[in-house]
């Protein structure tokens, strides 16, 4: 049974089901944190036959990844969604290599697969992910039922729930903590002021990532990083290119206090690009204006200059 649980709805853009958390999670890895106290509770995981383990959706894990931030730990937060999973159907392919290697309590120790579970009701889409896990062992395995790290920004639904469950949103912990970022990602992303970063990579054509093509990106992110008079924290909108970059870190992570952020199309509402139904501008400036909490948390905070004035929100 889970004493002091604390639960988060299911809704906004997490991609994961609601869950219970555990406030004395284990702190030894982030998948000991995730393993403490796991359970499935997803239709399409639990009930289904699906390669490897999951844990529902769990606040413990966040905080955890919060408490690291803050403290200068390294971790790991990669997202595997559908456009990765037929990525992983072939054979030899690097993307299957990553998700077996993610999904590894033993060889990504303090990295977490955030699985956009609701996939793997599509039949086509579990049989991709089964073959890519096929021949692993599942005790080795555990995936999070989840998908996007907590920004904290008034685009999503859930802030307020977070808040009260301890959990500020990464941005803010970057920024209070006074963490150095690298941002990566396309030029639109670059001039977005809530994020304060210290370098910029550009990783235009790159979000193929496993093929080779993200070399030059995750080499030149070590390249800063490696540079700085502290561990860094990297900010991904790059595509499979990001799991590159996880993988390619794990010394990083595990001994030097990288953290890596997974963050995918979460960044481009903000930088007036609707690329998803969940990241339209007008909606993000409306919601910015309605839930300002104070003049550090409003339109001029979030958004890249003039986005809002050009949608007329």
């Amino acid at each position: 049974a889970c004493v002091a649980c604390v639960t988060v709805g299911a809704r906004g853009r997490s991609g994961g089901e609601a869950s219970a958390t555990r406030p004395d999670a284990t702190r030894s890895t982030l998948k000991a944190t995730l393993l403490a106290g796991a359970t499935d509770e997803g239709a399409c995981t639990n009930e289904r036959d699906v390669r490897g383990r999951f844990a529902t959706r769990d606040v413990a894990l966040v905080q955890e990844v919060e408490r690291r931030m803050r403290a200068r730990v390294g971790f790991g937060w990669a997202r595997w969604g559908d456009a990765e999973m037929k990525s992983s159907a072939r054979a030899g392919s690097p993307m299957r290599l990553a998700v077996r290697a993610l999904m590894s309590a033993s060889a990504t120790p303090n990295c977490v697969l955030n699985v956009g579970v609701h996939w793997l009701c599509n039949g086509a889409l579990r049989n991709n992910w089964n073959a890519a896990m096929d021949g692993v062992d599942a005790n080795d395995t555990i995936g999070h039922a989840f998908f996007y790290l907590p920004m904290g920004d008034p685009g999503d639904d859930d802030r307020s729930t977070w808040k009260e469950n301890g959990v500020d949103g990464y941005i803010n912990v970057v920024r209070e903590a006074k963490r150095k970022v690298i941002l990566v990602g396309p030029p639109h992303v670059e001039g977005l002021p809530f994020i304060g970063h210290s370098a910029f990579v550009d990783a235009s054509g790159k979000g193929m990532g496993g093929d080779g093509a993200a070399d030059s990106v995750v080499q030149r992110i070590f390249e800063i990083g490696d540079a700085f008079d502290e561990p860094p924290v990297v900010i991904m909108a790059a595509g499979m290119a990001a799991k590159t970059a996880i993988l390619s870190a794990q010394d990083r992570i595990n001994s030097k206090g990288w953290g890596l952020i997974d963050a995918g199309t979460t960044l481009d509402g903000y930088a007036g690009v609707k690329s998803r139904d969940y990241n339209d501008p007008r909606v993000y400036c409306r919601k910015s204006r309605e839930r300002a909490r104070d003049e550090h948390d409003g339109v001029d905070f979030w958004f890249a200059k003039g986005v809002c004035e050009k949608f007329g929100a």
